[in-house]
């Protein structure tokens, strides 16, 4: 049986992109650009990205009731969580923040597990238990560290975490219901 390998390609790509994202997303919040305008440039962008979506599905989205929920779910875990970052970065270093947020696939997965039957072996839980000790030792910082203060942006990115790591399960849930451009659309 031929399987399709091009969703290690996206997910490679998607990871270089973060990183470049997660490299820059604070430099402006740091030189005095406020949160919110971030927001909206951020949001403004989807625009264009979401006509070609609906563009491509000749403008006809789902508009049943199951679709309208798991889209707007998806956006608001999607936006909440990038709305929090924003603050979260205020804050806290994005060295250590990113890290951490990183790892929401590692909640994405344990809901599907539990949630949709999905099987992990112990190689895979070993892993990813691997992954979680790795971002603590990957983060930790001396307490006489002075670029750290206070331990709320930590709040914050657990909450950004736990924001997209939701959104990422009931992206998957929507994919096996739903066009791609119709949960970009809500979305966006």
């Amino acid at each position: 049986m031929k399987t399709n390998k091009t969703w290690f390609v996206y997910a490679l790509l998607t990871a270089f992109f973060w990183g470049i994202w997660g490299a820059f997303i604070e430099l402006p919040e740091k030189n005095g650009f406020p949160p919110t305008l971030g927001y909206i440039v951020w949001s403004v962008t989807m625009i264009p990205c979401a006509l070609v979506a609906l563009r491509n599905i000749k403008w006809e989205i789902e508009k049943d009731k199951r679709s309208i929920v798991l889209g707007s779910i998806i956006g608001l875990t999607g936006a909440g969580g990038q709305i929090i970052l924003f603050q979260a970065l205020k804050t806290g270093p994005a060295y250590i923040v990113f890290p951490l947020i990183s790892l929401s696939p590692v909640l994405t997965i344990i809901l599907s597990h539990f949630l949709l039957g999905e099987k992990a072996n112990k190689l895979h839980w070993f892993g990813i238990g691997l992954s979680l000790v790795a971002i603590f030792l990957l983060s930790y910082k001396s307490p006489d560290d002075v670029n750290i203060k206070g331990i709320g942006w930590l709040v914050l990115s657990v909450l950004v975490f736990i924001a997209w790591g939701v959104q990422a399960y009931y992206l998957k849930v929507a994919n096996n219901i739903m066009k791609a451009e119709s949960i970009f659309f809500y979305m966006a």
